[in-house]
């Protein structure tokens, strides 16, 4: 399937914020139909040829993807090196919730003004700090489904990062969770899956949590030196197949 590729520009409350898109070549027909959507949220080094090719594959799956540049408040187009924390970390100290939300909230309203895309089938996944927004985008927009891989910082507050927990946020999750981890992940140990779980729990959430026994965080990443190609290999589809069954 050929696929379009390209970059479009949104307001946020802080600016100009740009996002990387993926179509399936059909959608640019006028008479296509309409198609399924899902907004693609970063690791902590911006939108990379990681998180653009993953928007390719989703929409070799028939998706219209889009990656919004969470880092946008640092200059437009800002990717870092997966060693290069010394630039990391004062982005993230500086982002908050409500920034994070107002990018997912532009990035889903860029969604459904787009021609093609069906308005009812929107969904979000994220990586790492992006599975931490997928999460909190689940808690506060009309998504059809969320997908958070190794998305920590959602039990305990961390140093010198400026987003906070959102257990508190939970009581509003509005569709179906999906949580992916590591179990060699340090960054999200088992009190903290084990908290997430418990307290969706109470709420009478519906969501499920696979964890990968041999892989670690970041394990999804295939230019990381974390990728672990069994756990990534098995996800995906299995991945796919969850969020079809909640955008049906």
């Amino acid at each position: 399937m050929k696929i379009t590729e390209s970059w479009s520009s949104v307001k946020t409350g802080d600016g100009p914020m740009s996002i990387f898109v993926a179509t399936p070549s059909e959608a640019k027909k006028h008479d296509a139909k309409k198609h399924k959507a899902i907004m693609i949220f970063q690791e902590a080094f911006g939108v990379n040829e990681h998180i653009r090719h993953l928007c390719v594959r989703f929409a070799e799956q028939g998706y219209v993807a889009a990656a919004p540049e969470l880092f946008h408040r640092a200059g437009d187009h800002t990717e870092l090196g997966y060693d290069d924390f010394k630039k990391v970390m004062p982005m993230l100290s500086a982002l908050t919730n409500s920034q994070l939300l107002d990018d997912a909230t532009a990035t889903y309203q860029f969604l459904t003004e787009h021609p093609q895309v069906d308005h009812s089938r929107i969904a979000a996944i994220g990586y790492c700090m992006g599975g931490f927004v997928a999460t909190l985008s689940a808690c506060h927009l009309p998504l059809k489904g969320a997908v958070s891989y190794y998305g920590g910082g959602m039990v305990h507050v961390r140093p010198n990062i400026g987003f906070t927990p959102i257990l508190e946020d939970f009581k509003n999750l509005r569709c179906p969770l999906l949580l992916v981890y590591g179990e060699k992940d340090q960054s999200i140990p088992k009190e903290d899956r084990d908290a997430v779980a418990s307290h969706l729990k109470s709420l009478h959430k519906k969501f499920d949590s696979w964890v990968y026994p041999e892989a670690g965080h970041a394990f999804f990443c295939e230019a990381r030196p974390a990728y672990h190609e069994p756990s990534a290999k098995d996800v995906w589809p299995k991945t796919l197949e969850w969020l079809n069954r909640s955008l049906e």
